[in-house]
């Protein structure tokens, strides 16, 4: 490697590490309760070997066999993942350098700053949140390789393509939709470039991405026989395919799916400003006519957005999920889409103005998306101090029933208020990444044995103590009277 490269490297993998810095301490995503309650061993079985993710599973029982503390495992899984993120951005910058082929410096650094956007967006926050994200960052690394044998057509070009994103694949199968994103984006940019004319352009655009949706069906026929396979040796029936077997249920899963964009697309799951995808996307397309773009390329540039849109939407008509932005990463890359095409278009253009409305916009949204992400993720860290304090208490109030009742509590039951609420009170509302934990069903135990230093017995709640305590109550935060003793059971109201 080169001393310049190196250099690059570093300074990209620097700022990374500076915006994503508050994941570098002890945090907590609902699956990190779960981690510690199952352990390295049993976790996998679980959670990773059911869906088919098989590196995921293999890093947790490396984990385990090195016995290694929780949080030791966690940061450096984060360290790791900022490495792997960086890496990516360096050969995203690399392959666009190498089509746009830029006459000075600043535009080669514009380039490096519109790949960090691309890649290091809001929704790829979420793949630093859990404790395997590592593997999740190794999947988006894998893609961006994919992208550069794509551009490069080395020796078994495909061959190539293929086993990158069969490792995406066993990393994190929720990752493949960003590859055709990123691959027309690259054909986009170098047409732009290459000035074909249409027809010769189309016709090899359409075959390839007929060969490259063929390999991509292929690495998802593969990792879905590896999902039935590992579902069947451990004798797992849960489903997460959606049956639409009729066209009142699919016009429900419409509705449904309809809710969910609303979120992830108008209000950006409140980790931007509300309609900051629709009002880029509006920008880009005045600022490509005002630098004199090609009526295609603002054709090609509008087709890739409903692209985007449809990779993006489609998998909640067929899976069982909800609203996350690790599954909706590509409607994030909007942003660095629209600077990596804008830059593109100006390159050939010598008049200053126009030229400088590229690199106005890039740094305008570079500012904004790392504004937000410092922001985001302290927000995080926000929600976990909240679930941290209502632990302490839940602990203290339980030590304080058993000395004064001398009885030892082993059992505990859950119930919702009438209206609960998934976000603490002044904490945003950003799914996944500030959702209390002492909200959901599938981490509320752990969360207890975690805070409590216990290991509880789950039990059904009697309805007359719940009902005792005001259960129809519409709590808005946590206090005292949400929990309950009967005996050796502890009872929760979750607000």
């Amino acid at each position: 490697m080169k001393k310049n490269n190196f250099i690059e490297i570093i300074i990209i993998t620097i700022v990374t590490i500076i915006l994503c810095s508050n994941f570098l301490q002890m945090h907590f995503s609902s699956d990190t309760y779960v981690l510690y309650n199952l352990g390295y061993f049993n976790y996998p079985s679980e959670y990773f070997l059911p869906d088919g993710r098989l590196i995921s599973a293999l890093a947790c029982y490396i984990a385990g066999i090195f016995n290694l503390p929780i949080p030791v495992y966690i940061i450096g899984m984060d360290f790791i993942g900022m490495i792997l993120l960086s890496l990516a951005i360096y050969i995203m910058s690399k392959v666009l350098r190498k089509i746009i082929k830029p006459k000075d410096k600043f535009t080669e650094i514009l380039l490096i700053i519109a790949s960090n956007i691309l890649i290091l967006n809001q929704y790829a926050l979420e793949y630093l949140l859990f404790p395997e994200s590592a593997v999740m960052c190794l999947g988006v690394l894998f893609l961006v390789i994919a992208i550069k044998v794509l551009v490069e057509s080395p020796k078994h070009k495909y061959l190539k393509i293929f086993i990158c994103l069969l490792i995406t694949g066993l990393s994190y199968q929720a990752e493949l939709n960003i590859f055709p994103v990123l691959a027309i984006m690259i054909y986009i940019v170098k047409q732009i470039k290459e000035k074909k004319k249409i027809t010769i352009f189309l016709k090899e655009f359409i075959i390839e991405m007929l060969k490259l949706s063929l390999i991509i069906m292929a690495v998802l026929a593969i990792t879905l026989g590896i999902i039935y396979l590992t579902k069947s040796v451990l004798n797992n029936n849960t489903e997460k395919i959606i049956s639409l077997t009729s066209y009142r249920a699919f016009i429900r899963r419409g509705r449904i799916v309809s809710k969910y964009m609303d979120e992830l697309w108008n209000n950006c799951m409140h980790m931007l400003p509300k309609h900051t995808f629709t009002a880029t996307i509006v920008l880009t397309i005045i600022l490509l006519v005002l630098t004199k773009a090609k009526k295609q390329t603002i054709i090609y540039y509008i087709l890739l957005m409903m692209v985007i849109l449809l990779v993006c939407t489609a998998p909640l008509f067929v899976f069982d999920m909800g609203i996350h932005g690790r599954v909706s990463v590509p409607l994030a890359m909007v942003m660095g889409i629209s600077c990596i095409i804008l830059i593109a278009n100006v390159q050939e253009i010598q008049t200053k103005w126009i030229k400088n409305v590229a690199v106005v916009f890039t740094i305008f949204l570079f500012v904004v998306n790392a504004i937000f992400i410092l922001q985001n993720i302290a927000e995080h860290i926000a929600a976990n101090r909240v679930d941290e304090d209502n632990g302490k208490t839940i602990k203290y109030l339980i030590e304080k029933y058993e000395e004064e009742n001398n009885i030892k509590v082993t059992k505990f039951s859950y119930t919702y208020d009438i209206i609960p609420q998934q976000f603490a009170v002044g904490i945003k509302p950003m799914q996944s990444m500030t959702e209390r934990k002492f909200a959901w069903p599938w981490c509320v135990l752990y969360a207890m044995d975690y805070y409590c230093e216990r290991n509880f017995e789950l039990v059904d709640g009697n309805p007359f103590v719940f009902d005792s305590k005001n259960k129809y109550v519409n709590y808005d935060q946590f206090v005292d009277e949400q929990i309950i003793f009967e005996y050796d059971t502890v009872y929760m109201i979750i607000y």
